[in-house]
């Protein structure tokens, strides 16, 4: 039998806007004098974030974004993203965004599959952004935020200038719960990032699902370690802690130890978004650089696997409990989720209200409880489609609102569900099946292991080879006795067949913009 989250009673209207929704219901509910975001050393309230919200929605409808058109935002953590995002909303228009440290080749595919109308950017993003669109028919127009902006071509304007003589009054474009409202993006770690369209109307749902366990209120301060482009900090970070009254804190610089802690003792947040790496960094920050956590109620971790070490460690050093989350591009809301004071670490919590999943076989049946299976979950803030990949989105989107995750995981007895691996992870090593996911698990308890990935890579025959990638703790360096040392640690864990044939040392592992190891990088590396 499928895995039913708790109901919860939802009354959707047939219209309905997400800016609406999340931003403009404070002033409603008589919250527009209160603080809605902290950044550097300005705090606007809602009633200010609101003005802004209008007067860059009126700035877009001067450059013809209407209603469906898209709007891609390429720009550091600011008011500005903020308001760029809801005013696109309002207006009826399809706002998604990027990574900020991209190159160009890789802006130049996000126009070609975008196709924006507008491009929002700033004076970090501009060269690389404007070095992208060069063979690219879009955008259109091309807004540049922030001051002492260098020179403007044909078809980009300075946005603050704009946003000053623009309008603060704006009405809400009468969207329906089903129009598209925005793109979510995959993660892209094996391949070109694909986007997810989503409606008004899963927002709502995903709100309403993640509220009924965390349970933002008015007096919450929402710190975030990944930016706003990755969906989970956005949601999570941004739009749920708005819709429940409580504040943002923004920084545009990269997320560092260092400057995570500064953030923390300088805005006094209550809330913690984190990522399992970053939670590793803040442990190996010097203990003369770190800041005391007792302002946070909870820390939130997403984005990539939470070991029970991990967690162990990040609470008994800092005092502050953590709650897991997983959820993806696909189903916009977190679909299984710790419940405060009852986690229970290394899995991945319990089912989340509004969502029903199910482990099957290959077959698509149901498996026992405790066997392990490719995940399937579903709910009414399921996407339905990759844009422009067909093949690929009949594989994801089953029908029924199904997805499949292509994840392996098992359910305990009690309802927790454990993460074993990606189904498409798998390799098969002279006919066996082998999981990287166990392999890397081993090697990671191998005390000079900092993190490690294991991949199937193709030799000169094309035959599956497992070759692990892998940094080292701080002082360590790589050598060859080292490595016959972790391939014997290997044998004695596992059976030999699954001791990885190759193994590489690298100072770091490359990430995503979201925190996560960028396998694609690594592929190319080869054997």
């Amino acid at each position: 039998m499928s895995t039913i989250g708790p109901y919860i009673d939802i009354t959707m209207p047939d219209q309905f806007n997400m800016t609406a929704y999340f931003l403009e219901e404070n002033l409603t509910q008589g919250r527009g004098d209160r603080d809605a975001v902290y950044y550097r050393d300005d705090t606007y309230t809602f009633n200010e974030l609101c003005a802004l919200t209008n007067r860059f929605g009126n700035v877009l409808k001067e450059l013809d974004v209407g209603f469906e058109d898209r709007v891609l935002l390429v720009l550091q953590d600011s008011p500005e993203w903020l308001a760029g995002w809801f005013a696109t909303m309002k207006i009826g228009g399809v706002p998604t965004h990027a990574y900020t440290y991209l190159q160009p080749d890789d802006y130049e595919y996000f126009m070609n599959y975008v196709r924006p109308r507008v491009v929002i950017t700033d004076n970090t993003t501009i060269e690389r952004v404007r070095k992208g669109t060069k063979a690219a028919k879009y955008p259109k127009a091309t807004l540049v935020a922030g001051s002492d902006l260098p020179g403007l071509g044909p078809g980009e304007f300075a946005l603050n200038p704009m946003l000053e003589s623009a309008s603060s009054t704006l009405e809400v474009e009468h969207t329906s719960k089903d129009d598209i409202a925005l793109w979510n993006f995959s993660g892209g770690t094996t391949g070109k990032p694909k986007a997810v369209p989503h409606m008004h109307h899963d927002a709502m749902f995903g709100c309403e699902s993640f509220q009924t366990v965390v349970r933002y209120t008015e007096k919450d301060v929402v710190l975030r370690v990944p930016k706003l482009f990755f969906h989970y900090s956005r949601d999570l970070g941004m739009n749920f802690a708005f819709h429940a009254g409580a504040a943002v804190a923004l920084f545009p610089e990269r997320s560092t130890a260092e400057n995570v802690f500064q953030m923390i003792k300088k805005y006094k947040p209550t809330v913690l978004l984190n990522v399992p790496t970053m939670m590793r960094a803040m442990l190996q920050t010097p203990m003369e650089k770190q800041t005391d956590l007792r302002c946070l109620r909870l820390c939130i971790a997403s984005g990539e696997l939470l070991s029970a070490d991990l967690y162990k460690e990040f609470t008994e050093t800092f005092g502050v409990e953590v709650i897991n989350t997983i959820g993806s591009a696909e189903s916009y809301l977190g679909y299984f989720m710790d419940r405060p004071g009852q986690v229970v670490p290394g899995s991945s919590g319990r089912i989340t209200p509004l969502v029903e999943a199910k482990i099957v076989d290959h077959e698509g049946n149901e498996v026992p409880k405790g066997e392990i299976g490719v995940l399937w979950v579903r709910s009414d803030a399921s996407g339905w489609v990759y844009h422009l990949a067909h093949e690929k989105s009949k594989n994801t989107f089953l029908g029924n609102d199904w997805i499949n995750t292509n994840d392996l995981f098992r359910e305990d007895e009690k309802g927790y569900f454990w993460y074993e691996g990606r189904a498409d992870d798998l390799i098969k090593v002279s006919g066996v099946y082998i999981s990287p996911l166990e392999i890397e698990k081993c090697i990671e308890q191998y005390p000079a292991t900092e993190e490690c990935v294991v991949l199937g890579l193709k030799d000169m025959d094309g035959l599956l080879k497992t070759k692990a990638f892998i940094s080292l703790k701080e002082g360590i360096k790589g050598s060859s006795e080292l490595e016959k040392e972790i391939r014997g640690f290997c044998k004695q864990h596992m059976a030999p067949h699954k001791t990885p044939r190759f193994i590489e040392f690298l100072a770091e592992l490359p990430k995503t913009g979201q925190g996560k190891i960028d396998k694609r990088r690594l592929r190319e590396k080869g054997l």
